[in-house]
């Protein structure tokens, strides 16, 4: 039979594979026969060296050796402990060892494996953590002489007798936090962290859930220079988030007294970095942040949000750049911004800038008001913190560029603003606004300390007022171009007493517009045409003015106006009076009418009641005494009355009717019949 020349080389194979396998199986045979017979010895060797390592002890009830992957031994019921203080019980703990102590080397640890167990872990109401405490107890590194403390660590030094690898597989670590009644659960599905003595790197990884919710973590750092210094450390990482919940950030949100993040959720992917000797940096790619509230509150806030955060340790600045957020229908915004921490007697510095597509101040005010009144020292993170005076030493500089801003109710198509903080003293230098077709211009001041006090100036121009007014009451009473001078004033330190203690003097003027609705001061002149012989008199519907100029005094919940004058076509008016908050209205004018007849005749109008309710109607007194002078002549007011007749188409027409007030008023009752018939023949008026 003949042989090809594949057979024969299938048969070589064949006969190197069952060689080698030969010579492995005999290999691996006189290399583990040490540890198969004399596993107690070994067993001892191991556990004693990694007592020695780390001073952990073991307490279990079943052991045997391991042969593959790597040599070594498994426990089974183990209880490991420190200072006699349990910290874990799992089901098996595999301790792996180099092959090298079998031909003689030294005995080095690959790696421990925990495999199904449970951690639990306490904290007390004054703050302690028993377990923690005793774990964490000076090791033989820090009894050191405390001459060499100042000196760099090599990472050879630190890691080289650790093992080179600590696994964790089904672990879960339940934390009683009892000091805010919570109770904190993390599954380790699996944990690994690698030493590589030759790179001097460590990976760490994390796969697992935090209180159901899943979690993964993930770090590569190594050290340049076997030098273990922050310097020198490199790193790269990331961390995902799944339904974070905010509770389980309860030990730093604790100094915010106006934070609630018990329905707060967060999810994303952050990586994070370290690639120079000083900047460290982390990067949130649209993290969606849900459900922030202030305490007592429902939650709000459904937002995604992208930044990179880095921090420069050599100039001790914090870096937020490349800033978007979006809250729909709140905020969209893009920006960036820094932190430094200098010491005295230097200033460190504040500096942000933005622009917004389109944003809502409200939602975003009452979102950073949650943030103020820090208290650094409830917190076992933050108490104790250096006090650097850094409130007091600080420059703040904030610029923004914001489109489309609703500031309560107030519509601006663009909105800049310009702030500088130092020493107290909040310098308001630009807020320039385009808004219903016209522009607004202030500066001003914030003073904080013993006084308190807002101070601003400034003024608006070509402002279409029938855009302002129906945007803050979804009707325009009144139309024209307006411009304003103003001064605001107010006192306190908070949103409510700057409000109660508001003071606002201002100068209007209006021009080329219409009174409409219950602003319609000369509505009732209508309605008197005939009976004082005035023909094409009508504003019933509106009253057309060339200018309105008025003085405003806002205070105390009311508005003061003063020098009220109105020019219209052949028609003035003047007139004064208050609104309050409560739109109760008490204003008074004098229309000088048109006409032959009407050229001298001034017309005493009263608005009084509360605006949107009751009308503006003419003075009733002085309404009698025409109707009695004219049409009773002798009328029950007698011969005063009949003089005002005369009076009513005087210059002098004010004064007389407060000096016939009194006189008139005990006739007015039988005068009042007449008039009724008079109004209601005429135009039926509107409630008073």
């Amino acid at each position: 039979m003949i042989i090809t020349f594949g057979e024969r080389i299938k048969g070589y194979v064949g006969k190197l594979f069952l060689g080698g396998l030969f010579i492995f199986s005999m290999s691996s045979f006189f290399l583990l026969y040490p540890l198969i017979s004399e596993p107690d010895y070994y067993k001892n060797l191991i556990l004693n060296l990694v007592n020695q390592q780390s001073g952990l002890t073991f307490d279990y009830k079943e052991s045997e050796p391991e042969l593959f992957p790597f040599p070594g031994i498994s426990l089974h019921q183990v209880t490991v402990s420190k200072a006699d203080k349990k910290l874990i019980q799992v089901e098996r703990v595999t301790i792996q060892i180099f092959y090298g102590v079998l031909i003689g080397k030294e005995l080095e640890i690959r790696s421990i494996i925990l495999n199904t167990g449970n951690i639990e872990l306490k904290r007390e109401k004054d703050e302690s953590f028993p377990l923690l405490s005793k774990f964490l107890e000076p090791n033989d590194l820090r009894e050191k002489d405390k001459s060499t403390s100042s000196e760099i660590l090599t990472y050879l030094e630190v890691f080289g007798d650790l093992p080179h690898r600590l696994e964790l597989k089904n672990i879960n670590i339940v934390f009683d936090d009892r000091l805010y009644n919570r109770v904190i659960k993390l599954y380790i599905w699996e944990c690994n962290t690698d030493l590589d003595l030759e790179k001097q790197s460590i990976d760490f990884s994390l796969y697992g859930k935090l209180n159901e919710e899943t979690i993964q973590l993930y770090i590569d750092a190594n050290f340049l220079n076997n030098l273990l210094s922050y310097e020198n450390l490199r790193f790269e990482g990331s961390i995902d988030f799944q339904n974070f919940s905010g509770e389980n950030l309860t030990d730093i949100a604790i100094i915010f007294p106006y934070v609630d993040l018990k329905s707060a959720r967060l999810n994303g992917v952050v990586p994070f970095y370290k690639r120079t000797s000083t900047t460290v940096a982390a990067k949130f790619e649209r993290a969606h942040l849900q459900n922030l509230a202030r305490k007592g509150s429902k939650p709000f806030l459904d937002a995604y949000i992208s930044v990179l955060i880095s921090y420069d340790n050599a100039n001790r600045k914090l870096a937020f750049d490349d800033i978007s957020a979006e809250w729909k229908g709140k905020i969209k915004i893009n920006g960036s911004g820094f932190v430094t921490f200098d010491k005295p007697p230097l200033s460190p510095t504040i500096s942000f800038e933005g622009r917004s597509d389109y944003i809502d101040a409200d939602s975003v005010i009452n979102l950073i008001k949650l943030w103020i009144e820090a208290d650094l020292e409830k917190s076992l993170l933050t108490r104790g913190m250096e006090d650097t005076n850094y409130v007091n030493r600080m420059n703040v500089h904030l610029n923004f560029n914001l489109k489309n801003a609703n500031l309560r109710g107030v519509f601006a198509d663009n909105l800049n603003l310009s702030f500088h903080y130092h020493k107290s003293q909040m310098r308001i230098q630009k807020i320039n606004a385009w808004l219903y077709g016209g522009s607004l211009n202030a500066v001003g001041s914030f003073f904080w300390g013993s006084s308190p006090r807002l101070e601003l100036t400034g003024k608006a121009d070509s402002i279409i007022l029938a855009d302002l007014l129906k945007h803050q009451f979804d009707i325009a009473p009144m139309t024209g171009n307006l411009e304003s001078q103003f001064e605001l004033n107010a006192l306190g330190n908070s949103e409510d007493a700057l409000v109660k203690t508001l003071k606002i003097k201002s100068d209007f003027k209006s021009k080329d517009g219409e009174l409409l609705s219950y602003t319609n001061i000369l509505k009732p002149v209508s309605s008197i045409g005939n009976l004082i012989s005035l023909k094409k008199l009508d504003f019933s519907k509106s009253t057309p003015y060339k200018e309105i100029s008025v003085g405003m005094l806002y205070h105390e919940r009311k508005f003061q106006f003063s020098n009220f004058q109105l020019k219209a076509d052949g028609l003035t008016a003047k007139g004064e009076g208050d609104i309050s908050l409560d739109k109760k209205i008490n204003m008074k004018f004098t229309i000088a009418l048109p006409g032959l007849a009407g050229r001298a005749l001034k017309l005493p109008i009263i608005y009084s009641g509360i605006y949107g309710v009751n009308s503006p109607y003419i003075d009733p007194i002085w309404l009698g005494s025409v109707y009695a002078g004219t049409i009773l002549l002798a009328g029950p007011a007698g011969a005063t009355v009949g003089g005002i007749a005369g009076s009513a188409v005087s210059e002098y027409v004010n004064r007389a009717v407060d000096n016939v007030t009194d006189t008139v008023q005990s006739g007015w009752s039988s005068v009042r019949g007449k008039l009724t018939q008079i109004f209601s023949s005429e135009s039926k008026p509107e409630q008073k």
